[in-house]
């Protein structure tokens, strides 16, 4: 095993240990404030403004930390001019927030969205003062540091969301609905601070024109690109709250986070270290095609047994997580399921292009995405208004993998790697998957109607043959998977 290979199992475990743990603290959360003080409307609400946060992070720079990890040994003023870049383009998002508040109210017909979005535009300028370490951090692939940081500020995150949700039902109420996105700021700042603190970094009076631009154009493309993602995975919840009202959305945000924001945290596990990865594998097109497959490997053997377990015990799980919730979202869970299959390779291809300097095609991929998406959202529920919220989860099912089709026809190519060859190597995950599935709908059959039983049941069934299977078809063992995960993949 080379060095490199070494760093980056180093890097994702901790990356993994540090995601598990905001996921549990994100989930316990979001748990105790819906059962003990707020409202689902109230959620749906800051549903509302968290759906433009990640476009509004694009819009002031934050990407500019990629341009950064790519370029080669950037001196101080370097770093300089992509901070001052950085810094100017958060102050001119912010001021233009300012300005377009009662816009933004009135658009949403909610005036309390137009001072949360506000809200959002501060954390941008002072997210800038972690910009450089983080970026010197993941070039370096110090994860083990930046995971301990993460993990300190969600502690941030999660106090002040629950500070502010008990003070909500002790005489300010009105802080129901902005505990989901204050929480999230004080953990940004708290971030941002924690890198500094890590790898201190200050800024000269110094801005290269030939840096800043070459820079601005890396971020532009992935600007781009992310703009358009955040649009489309975003839009399904605009068109729901449009259509069918706060309620309504709030149901289907829960949905949807149990399967969809499971798999992207545990995605972004890898995706987060594919990046500088492939930056440096940049040249060698038989390591970038082996790791590729070794990176949607190794995404799809954790997340696959947790996407059979949604499609069979969904209604069990929303009951056991949240306050009861219409049937419908445990409908809408299993579709998105099916969905998430697909979702979870997907984000290992973005990074790898990014990472070779092909962002044309990420963005390609993603304008794709962000037109056969949103029109499949509305046409849905106009056909089929009847259906509620259920419609836009069958419109996920229908759409994405019109953009996914097109995201390996790009990439493949690129990384010269056969389609037969790529679908060979996950085809021994995915029949274990299938048999998983039917072994837990069998153990759900058998059983009476109890939530608890039924789930603890069907986990075990499922996550049991599941590994008993991977260990038959394709040598991985339940207390080897590490092991296995980390050997060379062949590309076909």
């Amino acid at each position: 095993m080379s060095d490199l290979q070494r760093r980056v199992d180093r890097s994702t475990a901790w990356v993994a240990a540090a995601s598990g743990v905001l996921g549990v603290l994100d989930v316990l959360s979001t748990l105790i404030v819906l059962q003990l003080w707020v409202t689902t409307a109230n959620f749906g609400t800051a549903t509302i403004a968290a759906a433009l946060m990640p476009l509004i992070d694009r819009l002031g720079g934050l990407a500019l930390s990629g341009a950064l990890v790519r370029e080669h040994e950037p001196d101080d003023a370097a770093l300089s001019s992509v901070f001052w870049l950085g810094l100017g383009a958060a102050v001119v998002v912010l001021a233009v927030l300012v300005a377009a508040r009662p816009l933004i109210a009135l658009g949403f017909g909610e005036p309390v969205v137009g001072d949360l979005v506000i809200a959002f535009g501060f954390r941008l300028v002072v997210q800038n003062v972690g910009l450089v370490p983080d970026a010197l951090m993941k070039k370096e692939l110090r994860y083990r540091e930046l995971s301990l940081v993460r993990v300190a500020s969600n502690f941030c995150d999660v106090g002040t969301k629950l500070g502010l949700a008990f003070a909500s039902v002790h005489g300010a109420p009105e802080l129901a609905i902005w505990c989901f996105v204050l929480g999230p700021v004080a953990g940004s700042c708290a971030y941002a601070i924690g890198v500094q603190l890590r790898h201190p970094w200050r800024p000269r009076l110094a801005f290269r024109r030939d840096v800043a631009a070459r820079a601005a154009r890396f971020t532009a493309a992935v600007q781009g690109g992310d703009f358009l993602y955040y649009a489309y995975t975003n839009a399904d919840y605009l068109v729901v709250g449009a259509w069918f009202g706060d309620a309504a959305l709030g149901a289907y945000r829960l949905a949807y986070e149990l399967v969809l924001d499971v798999v992207r945290l545990l995605s972004l596990i890898t995706a987060e270290v594919a990046f500088p990865t492939f930056v440096k594998l940049a040249g060698d097109t038989r390591e970038v095609a082996a790791q590729l497959v070794r990176f949607t490997r190794q995404n799809l053997i954790v997340i696959a047994p947790f996407l059979v377990l949604v499609v069979v015990e969904a209604d069990d799980l929303l009951s056991l997580l949240y306050p009861p919730l219409p049937p419908a979202a445990a409908t809408a869970a299993r579709i998105l399921a099916v969905t998430g299959g697909l979702r979870t390779m997907s984000y290992i291809v973005p990074p790898m292009l990014a990472g070779l300097g092909d962002v044309r095609r990420v963005v390609a991929y993603q304008a794709i995405a962000a037109v056969a998406l949103p029109a499949a959202f509305v046409l849905a529920v106009v056909v089929a208004p009847g259906a509620g919220f259920v419609a836009v989860a069958v419109a996920w099912s229908v759409g994405y993998p019109i953009a996914f089709a097109s995201l390996l026809a790009m990439a493949l190519p690129r990384a010269q790697l056969a389609a037969g060859a790529y679908g060979r190597a996950l085809a021994g995950v995915v029949a274990c998957a299938a048999v998983a599935m039917a072994a837990g709908w069998a153990v759900r059959l058998a059983l009476p109607e109890i939530a608890w039983l039924r789930a603890a049941a069907c986990a075990a069934a499922v996550v049991g043959s599941y590994g008993l299977l991977l260990a038959r078809i394709e040598g991985v063992t339940p207390a080897g998977v590490v092991r296995s995960l980390r050997a060379p993949a062949s590309p076909g």
